[in-house]
């Protein structure tokens, strides 16, 4: 194990009022990643560092269950070959967005809405082993003075719900990290905690704390038998997945480059084990940091790129990583690394944008989506992934800097953001993912969809998730 000593040093959230230049003080909405710009009243207690910080609580009558669970014939969804289930953030531990499914609707899908409970705004589902695992408590994106927020179960066969998980939220951020699911196994975060919850019962297995601040937009993910995920601070986690243990810490002590912000989902690589994280920071001047970190915790590359900032997830292919940059500024940028070296290969300009690059291998595509209501439009657009300055097709009406593209059956799916100050999004559009003709359109969801089982959900601003199939 590593870095706990470093648990008495980690800054308290105090110091985010310093994250955005002043003279943005005013021009973002109060969500995660401007934390900075809420109203302190909204901040329901002291957000330094847990006291249990960088240790694991255990619920030990569970704990025995899963450990049954683990030697018992139970079927687990495999994150990184998931098949026709969306288990993870996008959809695979390499965040690819693309999924095999070929019995998604190419035109006029039906529509079932899930309402019951009012669902994040920019959040997408995960779905696995006929179980649908979200986050439920608030509509839209700005969560106001909610204090709590639930981790909730879903049949996937007719969207009863099995069980509800309550978290700790003792600050409203607007978080949209999405869970993670194997279909045996919810993990969720909020807070300093990630949680994982037994679906059979609904029963806590495990509680991890970590040793920074509060966990923002990056959800966890699934690699072998480990967890990974980050929290806003400059720290990344390694645990085991079974039994919640820290393995290892990724953060400022190990990294060539400074990790003022970390707030990805990290890209797992089960050739090597190894992961790829981002941070992003503002001393000395905006910059985004790409890292591969091995499966001992230790860097094996960095890369730095000046006046971008790393804020969304990367996506990874058999060579080559792929980020994206919000630029606070002006333009942003989709960029593409060497996995081996971390040279940086090829880039171009795009909109702002925190979304992951979706990745089409089969075709040699890349899609992102970006753009931020009032200060950048939006924007789809479609790459040759060997050539970025070959644009396949764009779209200049839909897109949105928390909304990822994602693929299946040859289409291409994406949201229409709502506009200040919801930053969510109020509308699904499909196209074909070849050649960017407009295949069909729901006023419903928007959000990243997950598509499994050839279903599609999306969440809407009105705090729905809708199924199209």
């Amino acid at each position: 194990m590593k870095k706990n000593t470093m648990m008495l040093f980690i800054a308290g959230m105090v110091v985010l009022a310093l994250f955005v230049p002043a003279a943005m003080a005013a021009d973002y909405p109060q969500n995660g990643q401007f934390i900075a710009q809420y109203d302190e009243n909204q901040l329901v207690k002291d957000t330094s560092s847990s006291k249990n910080a960088g240790t694991t609580i255990y619920n030990s009558a569970a704990a025995e269950k899963a450990s049954a669970l683990v030697s018992a014939t139970r079927t687990y969804v495999n994150p990184v070959n998931p098949g026709e289930d969306w288990p993870l953030f996008m959809h695979d531990a390499a965040n690819t967005g693309f999924s095999p499914c070929d019995g998604v609707p190419q035109s006029s899908p039906t529509v079932t809405v899930f309402d019951e409970y009012e669902v994040p705004g920019a959040i997408n589902p995960v779905i696995a082993g006929g179980y649908i695992i979200l986050y439920t408590g608030y509509s839209g994106f700005d969560e106001g003075s909610i204090s709590e927020i639930n981790l909730t179960c879903l049949y996937e066969d007719n969207l009863t719900v099995k069980w509800d998980y309550a978290l700790p939220r003792t600050i409203a951020y607007g978080s949209w990290a999405s869970a993670a699911t194997d279909g045996v196994y919810a993990y969720g975060v909020s807070d300093d905690e990630v949680v994982c919850v037994e679906i059979a019962s609904g029963s806590e297995v495990w509680t991890y704390y970590t040793v920074g601040s509060v966990i923002c937009n990056g959800g966890p993910t699934i690699g072998g038998d480990y967890l990974f995920c980050s929290d806003w601070s400059g720290h990344y986690y390694c645990l085991d997945r079974y039994t919640g243990n820290e393995e290892w810490v990724f953060d400022d002590t190990d990294s060539t480059y400074d990790m003022e912000y970390t707030q990805g989902t990290p890209a797992y690589d089960s050739a090597d084990g190894a992961i790829y994280v981002t941070s992003y920071g503002y001393s000395g001047g905006s910059t985004g940091q790409l890292f591969k970190v091995d499966s001992s915790g230790n860097e094996v590359w960095s890369a730095q790129v000046s006046g971008s900032c790393f804020c969304g997830s990367p996506s990874i292919d058999d060579d080559f990583v792929y980020v994206t940059s919000y630029n606070f500024g002006g333009e942003g940028g989709l960029f593409k690394f060497n996995k081996t070296n971390g040279n940086l290969e090829d880039s171009v300009a795009i909109e702002r944008t925190d979304a992951t690059p979706a990745i089409d291998e089969e075709n040699g595509l890349i899609y992102v989506s970006g753009g931020c209501y009032g200060y950048a439009d939006p924007e789809t657009r479609c790459y040759n992934i060997s050539d970025f300055s070959d644009l396949k097709w764009e779209n200049t009406i839909v897109g949105g800097w928390t909304c990822s593209v994602t693929l299946a059956d040859g289409l291409a799916f994406v949201g229409r953001e709502t506009g200040y100050p919801t930053y969510c999004y109020d509308r699904i559009y499909v196209f074909d993912a070849i050649t960017g003709a407009p295949k069909w359109y729901n006023a419903g969801g928007g959000s990243t969809a997950a598509i499994a089982n050839d279903k599609v959900y999306s969440v809407g601003n009105d705090g729905a998730m809708y199924v199209f199939s």
